[in-house]
């Protein structure tokens, strides 16, 4: 079965990345102490978070066919 973590971590990864796409797509502009943060940034952080959060879901179904099973 896989751990609880791993599925809740992954789902967080992939809304952190939904939220960092639809920021980029909707052209919402982000201000940080007077710093306007660039939309490749939430795109570069989208597929980042995306790729983690798909990568967990993958590493899931490892736990049930381990060693000696």
């Amino acid at each position: 079965m896989p751990k609880f973590f791993t599925i809740v971590a992954a789902l967080l990864f992939l809304l952190i990345a939904a939220g960092h796409a639809y920021r980029a797509y909707a052209g919402i502009e982000v201000v940080v102490a007077s710093h306007v943060i660039p939309m490749w940034v939430s795109w570069a952080c989208a597929a980042v978070t995306a790729f983690l959060g798909i990568m967990l879901f993958v590493e899931c179904p490892r736990g049930l066919h381990g060693p000696g099973k």
